[in-house]
């Protein structure tokens, strides 16, 4: 078996792709470009990884050629690395007339929050080309370093670890496999008494068996369940921190946003805070939803462009005591809106909350905010109370501003209070199809009596008016489907207010069995209509732009948001400037949440909760896609060894079959062969020599005596015929067999006894 594989290893075609692409310091090159493509271009992995074989395999032989020559190596070298920086240069050059940010924040950005760049991407695999396949190349073979390389290992796996995703399993497998083949190819042992050293395919054979066995058992074996804490990794290598300072510097172009806001399992804590409940919090809102499954802003509402002020917003529980107010001084107004029987209930107090954040990071920007905000302060060493003097806000109340060692307290009016029951009776009578009209009436008649009320009323009318604006222009300009509106229809069936449709919509989720899966992969091309209509399977970024979409088609202006769901306890104490600070609350990077504002009648904005409760469970699912992995490889691997195993009764069965084909001194040449492997006899021994050693289970001499005649004398062929040698051959084995199974039987009672004795 051994000659023809061999025969086979030698042929043209094999040892074309031999030479093309055997080396393990090749393929170790390729799989680490295999990797770092993935992770910025998926879709054509498969096209950079064949370039990356030729390419790969013409460096190595450039760089043979460098190790060569003392002198005009390295000057080549110098020469190819010029040019190559100067195609990149030129490349990036090119890249930037097309692209709002330079090459290396592109590069070091999160590949998520960014728009794919053909030149951009090109550069980046040319230089990872340039640089894994020197660096790999030089230590291995000029100065041999496993543990270097082990490092270079390292380097596609920063790039999924910088955005905390995990690269696939076939990769990893792929990667770790070469990383071992390599090591075996650049071993560094010399035979001596106790070290053989195996020929080329048997190494090859023994190579197999163990990276079959090792991958199969690493990625079979049940994972522990466990959640790791990066903050130390995440500290020492600065990922996220980078990742904060990029997002900063890209803020100017990122309008856009999709479900990426969602895939965060990183456990990096970002703010602690004090609060006196669990909160969700604002940092961003988009008003355009596109068909290709994503969200961009209306500039004059959602970026924060004008200075900050203190009045952000005006207390919920007052506008709705002025519109009773109004209700009870005028019967006519109240008879109209549907006021008259409540418009002395007396609603409960909603005071003035606050939630005071400290940063984790240096220069974090943004302040995360609930919805109803109403002011912000900053504590800064040595001042108490710093004016925000470079913060900015949007008039959605978006807070723009760079936190370096301040404090920010914000101000809020709590959501919930929507919910209380004398609230929400209110609430209920109220109707954005005449809300307009009634706030006018209202501010007329509070006017004389009351110009405090009057001007709250005043404020609402102004922030009704610009809701109102907001939603006939993204309804105009914005994604619309028969889904949408049919759903919208039946959901609000028989609902006549603002707070009992957003509240049927936020809870139809529930009641419709939809899943949340943080490991599940969105089908390219489905957006919020497969949503709805078929998969009611996602994350927050799908409740939410499909709660947002269901409320603006029957007329609710609503608003897409992300930010974060401050959810998590942890009391603690920090020591500041002014003082020792009790904290109860941890804001980590996997709390990032998107989530929809709609506004209500009688109200204002109110954040809704449509998401889904769900585990997730990403390690468990990735766990699941090793273990798939493992198993197919557990498959081929016993396929293989079964075809190993009966590949020598194949073959033999065959043999049997040409051998009474042949002419006699093929014949007794092919059956000689066979029978002295069989014994495992050198190849020169003679025709007598394996009569001598056959003799102990086959003494037909005549047998080997035609052998040798046929063998010495090839005219003498009429001595036996094929067919005589296929039957003598025949039996010689079948006796061969039985006397070794004798044997074996033999030397087992022997050491029986031995044993007893």
């Amino acid at each position: 078996m051994w000659e023809k594989l061999k025969a086979l290893s030698q042929h043209p075609a094999a040892r074309a792709v031999h030479a093309f692409c055997g080396d393990p310091v090749q393929l170790y090159s390729v799989f680490l470009i295999m990797s770092v493509m993935y992770y910025y271009h998926e879709d054509f992995t498969w096209l950079y990884t064949l370039l990356a074989l030729g390419m790969s395999f013409v460096l190595n032989k450039f760089y043979d050629f460098v190790a060569k020559r003392r002198f005009l190596g390295p000057v080549c070298y110098i020469v190819f690395m010029a040019l190559g920086f100067y195609l990149v240069g030129m490349l990036t050059n090119l890249g930037q007339q097309s692209y709002p940010i330079s090459f290396m924040v592109w590069f070091l950005t999160p590949q998520s929050v960014v728009e794919f760049s053909p030149l951009y991407t090109i550069s980046i695999y040319l230089l990872m080309v340039g640089f894994l396949t020197s660096t790999v190349y030089y230590f291995a073979k000029v100065r041999y370093r496993m543990v270097m390389q082990l490092v270079i290992m390292l380097i596609p796996l920063s790039f999924y670890a910088k955005e905390n995703i995990h690269m696939p399993a076939l990769l990893v497998i792929l990667l770790l496999a070469s990383f071992f083949l390599l090591m075996v190819y650049c071993r560094q042992l010399k035979p001596n008494e106790q070290v053989r050293q195996i020929g080329g395919l048997g190494t090859g054979a023994s190579i197999a068996m163990y990276v079959a066995a090792f991958s199969v058992i690493a990625a079979i074996i049940p994972k522990p369940q466990f959640e790791a804490d990066r903050e130390f990794i995440d500290n020492a290598m600065s990922y996220m921190s980078w990742s904060d300072v990029l997002m900063k510097a890209i803020s100017a172009f990122t309008d856009s946003t999709d479900n990426t806001v969602a895939v965060s399992n990183n456990a990096r804590t970002i703010f602690y805070a004090k609060a006196p409940e669990s909160l969700r919090l604002r940092t961003q809102t988009y008003s355009y939803y596109l068909a290709d499954d994503s969200w961009n802003v209306i500039y004059e509402y959602d970026k924060p462009e004008s200075p900050y002020r203190d009045d952000l917003t005006y207390q919920p529980r007052a506008l709705t005591q002025a519109i009773l107010d109004a209700a009870e001084l005028d019967a006519d107004f109240a008879e109209t809106y549907n006021l008259s029987d409540i418009a002395e209930v007396e609603l409960p107090p909603q005071p003035l909350q606050e939630v005071t954040f400290v940063s984790t990071w240096y220069n974090t920007p943004g302040i995360p905010s609930p919805t109803r905000s109403t002011g912000v302060t900053a504590q800064s060493p040595g001042s108490p109370n710093v004016p925000l003097t470079n913060a900015k806000i949007s008039n959605t109340n978006t807070i723009s501003m760079t936190l370096a060692r301040e404090m920010p307290t914000v101000q809020y009016y709590s959501d919930t209070y929507a919910r209380y029951q004398a609230e929400s009776n209110v609430l209920r009578r109220l109707h954005n199809d005449t809300y307009g009209e009634l706030l006018d009436a209202a501010e007329d008649i509070l006017a004389g009596s009351d110009p405090e009320a009057a001007e709250v009323v005043h404020t609402a009318a102004q922030e009704f008016a610009a809701a109102q604006a907001e939603l006939a222009a993204v309804n105009a300009q914005g994604y619309h489907s028969d889904v949408i509106d049919n759903l919208a229809e039946e959901i609000t069936a028989g609902l006549d207010n603002d707070l009992d449709k957003a509240l049927a919509i936020e809870r139809y989720f529930t009641e419709q069995d939809y899943v949340y899966d943080l490991s599940y992969t969105k089908p390219k091309g489905d957006n919020v209509d497969q949503f709805l209509s078929e998969t009611h399977i996602g994350v927050c970024y799908e409740y939410a732009t499909a709660m947002t979409l269901l409320c603006r088609s029957i007329g609710l202006p609503t608003r897409y948001v992300q930010g974060y769901n401050m959810g998590e306890r942890y009391d603690t104490k920090i020591d500041t400037d002014q003082g020792t600070i009790e904290l109860n609350y941890l804001i980590k990077m996997r709390d990032a949440h998107a989530f929809p504002e709609v506004y209500i009648s009688g109200y204002g904005w109110v954040s809704f909760e449509p998401t889904v409760a769900g585990e997730e469970e990403v390690s468990v699912a990735e766990n699941q896609n090793v273990m798939r992995w493992g198993y197919v490889l557990l498959v081929l691997t016993l396929l293989a060894l079964g075809f190993w195993a009966i590949l020598p009764f194949l073959r033999e069965q065959r043999f049997r079959r040409r051998l009474p084909g042949m002419t006699p001194v093929q014949a007794a040449s092919a059956a000689f062969c066979r029978m002295r492997r069989s014994l495992h006899l050198s190849d020169s021994t003679t025709v007598w020599g394996l009569y001598r050693s056959s003799e102990p289970f086959y003494t037909a001499q005549e047998v080997f005596s035609a052998m040798d005649v046929l063998l010495y004398n090839p005219t003498a062929s009429s001595v036996m015929t094929a067919q005589q040698l296929a039957d003598s051959y025949v039996n010689w084995q079948a006796r061969r067999k039985a006397y070794e199974k004798e044997q074996k039987k033999l030397r087992k009672e022997q050491k029986k006894a031995h044993v007893n004795v």
